[in-house]
C-alpha cells in the first residue's frame, strides 16, 4: 500500500505547528484517515503533545489498534515507541530517509513493520 497521499497530508499539518520542526502525524486505517494532527507542544505548554501522541489520542479507545498505520513526517521519540508498542499500533511510517535511533531499533526488535519514505519520493 502507497501512503504517499497521507504523508502529504502529513507534511501539509506539519505547516500549523509554531516552528520551523513541526511535525505532522495521520493516523490512518487503510484509506481511511482515523485521526490527524500537528505538533501542539508550543501550543499547549504540554511536553507530551507530539504530532503522533496528538494522533493516537484524537483517535481514542479503539479495538482494531493492531489494523492502525501511524503516519509521521518525523522519526519518533521514546515516548511515541512506547505508545505504538502500549496500544499495539500495526504499523508506523516515516516521512524520512531510513535511519537508527532508540525509539526505532525498539520498536524494530518488537516486531513493528516501519516503512521510510524520504522527501524526495
Amino acid at each position: 500500500m502507497s501512503y504517499a497521499n497521507h504523508l502529504q497530508l502529513a507534511r501539509k499539518l506539519a505547516q500549523n505547528g509554531m516552528d520551523g520542526s513541526s511535525a505532522g502525524a495521520v493516523l490512518v486505517k487503510g484509506d481511511e484517515v482515523i485521526a490527524k494532527s500537528h505538533d501542539c507542544r508550543r501550543q499547549q505548554n504540554n511536553p507530551i503533545a507530539s504530532a503522533e501522541m496528538e494522533c493516537i489520542r484524537l483517535a481514542g479507545r479503539r479495538t482494531d489498534q493492531s489494523e492502525l498505520t501511524l503516519i509521521s513526517t518525523e522519526y519518533p521519540d521514546l515516548l511515541t515507541a512506547g505508545t505504538v508498542l502500549q496500544f499495539s499500533i500495526g504499523a508506523l511510517v516515516i516521512g524520512r530517509a531510513e535511519s537508527s535511533s532508540p525509539a526505532i531499533d525498539l520498536l524494530k526488535a518488537k516486531g513493528v513493520p516501519i516503512t521510510f519514505y524520504p522527501d524526495n519520493e
